[in-house]
């Protein structure tokens, strides 16, 4: 161990920040549950009770890997709001580390390094990797998937080529259980074989051993993938989801103008990654690039170059001559473009960070490879060896302070960041569990907000009777009745109270006049009571 960490310090140190960025504070950051990462504990309480399935029908559809990786936390430390984030920022640290491991396959061990940092730090990458999304294993798994891949080819003992081709394929079916935009890793597999294929039309020997190796990623793929495949066999509607209420063919979205529609989500979705990001603080520092301005000039440039590329190796392969370089270079500009896909035909909250999701390991991979270039650059023309340390150090420590003051000051120190996870329904549950008396109880909530609260109130029976926000001055109360309003209910009181003149403010641990605020001082929740 101790020989590992002094050949693989710098690895370690990364991996180590990227665990700091992803489990500082989980416990307080996010504060709460939103109603779609609660909606995963629904789904859980099912697995509890017996119903394990590979897909589950809430909410349009969802892969089931991820719920399974929580449901094993819940059943070790109990259900909460850290449990569902700490799987996510696992899968999050996970993906730092195999995005490594490919790069170092691809272009060394300095581009790999350089790829982890950025990824570790990045604000964007970090504020996804703390919301319990189950978009957040795509990075890890098609990242395994292609560097078992690259292993393949670049290994030369035939047994370890073997275990690589399989490992790959278990590793591609896995990757179907983690989210919908995981599927374009298809025709981007599938388009890239084709392409070596070709370029190696001539020698058919070479071309027998590549086919001994795609029928070890087949079984591997079949072994992962047929639990899955199965279910969409005999429920062929799940298999498309949501994407068809957002895409830019909707009309009710592109207003008759399909290809008008399309120009303009990918202008804002490329100027996302250097102007504004999303708006969605669940998916990004709000309003703030997805690549701060340390990094995104070079991925501007890393983006050129590596489509570019991509356009040499498709001489190439016509040619007959492929480029080992160029060929890497080329993969990891369609695994860019390919994941941009479930982005750039979707036509709602764009720019979006988390259908963009795909797209974080090469973003990082495209901006590390001119860093190493400059940095090469200076490592051969700079004669003061001090230099040669100082300025990347400097350079790196901006980027890990200015991602560290997005995250933990501007995002934590944000109302609004505070409300986008619905921290308020995190209060009103443990209110809710602590009264537990679902007789003399009301919730003032949408049926979307409260599967939070139905959640984090699995084990006291849901001690509640919900009403419709708009409608809750018609509820009848009998003395000793309460009624519970959240943040986004308060607006219903002033009509609640015209027709329920006599309650009172109700008096709890921590309130004051029947209110609950939280850090910033905003109301969360107040409840009032019949005499």
């Amino acid at each position: 161990m101790k020989n590992f960490l002094k050949s693989h310090w710098a690895l370690t140190l990364i991996m180590l920040v990227a665990a700091y960025f992803r489990f500082w504070e989980i416990g307080s950051l996010p504060a709460g549950l939103f109603p779609d990462e609660a909606a995963n504990g629904l789904d859980i309480n099912m697995m509890f009770d017996g119903q394990l399935d590979p897909f589950y029908e809430r909410g349009n559809g969802r892969e089931a890997l991820f719920f399974y990786v929580i449901w094993s936390v819940v059943a070790a430390f109990g259900r909460g709001v850290w449990q569902h984030h700490v799987v996510s920022a696992g899968f999050g640290l996970a993906a730092v580390f195999t995005t490594y491991l490919l790069t170092r396959r691809l272009f060394g061990r300095r581009v790999a390094l350089i790829a982890s940092a950025l990824m570790a730090t990045s604000a964007y990458a970090v504020t996804m990797s703390r919301t319990a999304f189950r978009a957040n294993t795509i990075p890890l798994f098609t990242t395994l998937t292609l560097f078992f891949l690259v292993k393949y080819f670049q290994v030369e003992d035939r047994k370890s080529r073997m275990w690589a081709a399989f490992w790959g394929g278990i590793s591609f079916g896995l990757g179907f259980y983690t989210y919908i935009s995981y599927r374009m890793m298809v025709p981007l597999l599938f388009g890239f074989a084709v392409l070596i294929l070709l370029a190696y039309r001539d020698k058919l020997d070479a071309i027998k051993e590549y086919i001994k190796g795609a029928w070890r990623f087949i079984a591997g793929f079949i072994i992962s993938f047929s639990w899955l495949g199965y279910y969409f066999w005999t429920h062929p509607g799940s298999f498309i989801g949501r994407a068809g209420q957002v895409s830019i063919f909707n009309p009710d979205l592109n207003n008759g103008d399909i290809v008008g529609t399309f120009l303009e989500v990918f202008k804002l979705t490329i100027m996302g990654f250097f102007t504004e990001g999303d708006m969605n603080w669940r998916h990004n520092v709000s309003g703030y690039p997805f690549l701060n301005f340390f990094i995104s000039p070079f991925f501007a440039v890393g983006l050129v170059m590596f489509s570019w590329a991509f356009i040499r190796m498709l001489k190439q392969v016509w040619k007959k001559e492929l480029d080992f370089h160029t060929t890497t270079m080329g993969l990891v500009a369609i695994l860019f473009w390919f994941m941009m896909v479930p982005e750039v035909t979707t036509a709602e909250g764009i720019p979006h960070g988390l259908r963009l999701i795909g797209v974080i390991p090469a973003i990082f991979i495209m901006a590390a490879y001119p860093i190493s270039k400059l940095w090469g650059w200076m490592s051969h023309h700079m004669n003061l060896s001090f230099s040669k340390i100082a300025v990347p150090a400097a350079f790196f420590a901006a980027i890990l302070i200015y991602n560290h003051y997005l995250y933990f000051t501007v995002a934590a120190n944000s109302p609004d960041y505070y409300y986008a996870f619905r921290s308020d329904l995190t209060a009103v549950s443990k209110y809710l569990n602590t009264r537990n008396q679902k007789e003399s109880t009301y919730l003032s909530l949408d049926k979307f907000s409260v599967q939070t609260v139905d959640y984090l109130t699995t084990e006291t029976a849901r001690p509640f009777h919900l009403l419709d926000p708009a409608n809750t001055y018609q509820v009848v109360l009998k003395p000793g009745d309460q009624v519970v309003f959240t943040m986004s209910s308060m607006y219903d009181i002033k009509k609640f109270l015209e027709y329920h003149p006599d309650v009172v403010p109700a008096e709890y641990p921590g309130s004051s006049n029947g209110e609950l605020r939280n850090s910033q001082n905003y109301i969360i929740m107040k409840v009032y009571q019949q005499p």
